[in-house]
């Protein structure tokens, strides 16, 4: 039960208003002494021995003050009963962080156990970066799932598992355990951040790695990189790299932090592997150059032809006959497989028109006549044979499958590296909330009754109904 008040600064006046009745009770007349004589009273004060009665009215009096002077305040009783409950609990990459003893998904565990246990009937949901969820069930059957959860090395979609866990349970409020700040679909939300200090590795690659410091202090500090011990400076908040030689490296921070998911990392390269349907001796030669294996299953598939369909994996259409030719005058530059592809300017065969539904240009024209097609899973272009003598074709072939041939390990997403800090809690609301000032009201005026009634109007009732003396 908590209490809680709408004006609490009445609250500084009211014995400010008691000690002004009770001045206005004790000036009003002078108290009446019953005593057999003068000589006894005085004796019995010199004794010691005299007594005040309990004056029931100026109780009541005070009483009355009292319960007004409370009711000025907008008093509020909140009562939180066990109900339904769906919680979403947090266990993404920097949940593992133990700035908060044992860690912060430990904390967010106990308080997540005590809200289960009170519930009736639950639904839990565990956020990260896919959504699994427990229930609908009694809470405390629930406990077993909670015990066993542990931080994932990915960040968590906390709004995807809020829409998740109403869909369980639509009536039941929603209450969110986290390190993030709050998302605004919850109804609750309790933060189990902390102000730990961490450095991670959150980029690692050919030749370099970069680091973020989440504390708010300069970080000075050694990184490991093939054995090789690197000095590197991280401002606060803020990133900063390393130049390494090696085209493959392996990283680590020397020492320990509050995160030690985000220590250790790794850069690798694999063959890809593709497919190639019709021959094209250009494209051969190239599709050795970087590196790649030919089975099945293939991450990318080239074919010559015109595209029948839409392609359900990456495929590379390349055309096998071309109408005339014309100069690039624009390019889809939001295609992130386009970085460092020059096509302005150089002449492109005009490809046949692709068959297939979805795809659009991607290379134009001054006239606006599509000399290349892309598509969410595809590229259509011309004959690769029109195409291997520009400087672009290796570069945009490069970018299609260095990248899938990339191999990294003990990356987090740099956000959960940034530790998130605490904000302040808003618990779920109360199940029912009273207002209390209409109740102390009433109760005033009907103490401001009773003592109208014993003190006023029976007293005058009585001495009017006296009998009148009989004189002879």
């Amino acid at each position: 039960m908590q209490v809680a008040f709408g004006l609490p600064w009445p609250l500084l006046l009211l014995p400010l208003v008691l000690g002004l009745v009770w001045l206005w009770y004790r000036r009003r007349q002078p108290p009446l002494r019953n005593a057999a004589g003068l000589w006894l009273w005085q004796k019995a004060i010199r004794k010691g021995r005299a007594r005040r009665r309990f004056d029931l009215r100026l109780a009541m009096l005070l009483l009355a003050a009292l319960l007004a002077g409370l009711a000025l305040t907008a008093p509020r009783v909140s009562l939180d009963r066990p109900g339904e409950l769906v919680l979403v609990l947090d266990v993404s990459a920097s949940m593992a962080a133990t700035d908060v003893a044992p860690s912060r998904l430990e904390r967010a565990k106990t308080l997540a156990r005590e809200r289960l246990a009170a519930s009736p009937r639950a639904v839990l949901v565990v956020a990260s970066s896919q959504v699994q969820t427990f229930g609908p069930a009694p809470g405390r059957s629930l406990l077993n799932q909670l015990a066993n959860l542990q931080p994932a090395a990915t960040g968590a979609d906390l709004p995807a598992a809020i829409a998740r866990g109403r869909a369980q349970l639509p009536s039941a409020p929603v209450l969110t355990i986290t390190d993030q700040p709050p998302p605004p679909q919850t109804d609750g939300y309790l933060n189990v951040a902390g102000n730990g200090s961490n450095v991670g590795i959150t980029a690692i690659g050919p030749g370099f790695v970069a680091l973020a410091n989440a504390g708010p202090g300069l970080w000075r500090g050694e990184v490991l990189v093939d054995g090789r011990r690197y000095t590197l400076e991280v401002p606060a908040s803020g990133y900063a790299s390393l130049e390494v030689p090696s085209s493959t490296p392996s990283a680590r921070i020397v020492g320990s932090d509050a995160l030690a998911l985000d220590n250790e990392a790794g850069f690798s390269r694999r063959l890809v592997r593709v497919e190639v349907s019709g021959r094209s001796p250009a494209l051969e030669r190239l599709l050795a150059l970087l590196g790649t294996s030919r089975g099945s299953p293939a991450e990318i598939a080239f074919e010559i032809g015109t595209p029948r369909r839409s392609p359900s994996r990456f495929t590379v259409f390349f055309a096998e006959q071309a109408r005339g030719q014309a100069p690039v005058f624009d390019v889809e530059r939001t295609l992130p497989y386009l970085r460092g592809v020059e096509l302005v300017g150089y002449s492109l065969r005009i490809p046949p028109r692709p068959e297939a539904p979805g795809w659009r240009p991607l290379a134009s024209s001054e006239t606006g006549q599509a000399l290349a097609w892309y598509h969410p899973n595809g590229l259509y272009l011309p004959p690769a044979e029109s195409l291997q003598d520009l400087p672009a074709f290796p570069v945009l072939l490069y970018n299609l499958i260095a990248p899938r041939g990339e191999l990294r390990r003990g990356l987090l997403n740099a956000n959960e590296t940034l530790l998130p800090r605490p904000s302040p809690d808003r618990p779920l609301p109360p199940a029912l909330t009273v207002e209390m000032a209409p109740w102390l009201a009433l109760l005033a005026a009907l103490v401001l009754a009773a003592e109208f009634y014993l003190f006023q109007y029976r007293p005058l009732r009585g001495r009017l109904q006296a009998p009148v003396a009989q004189h002879p």
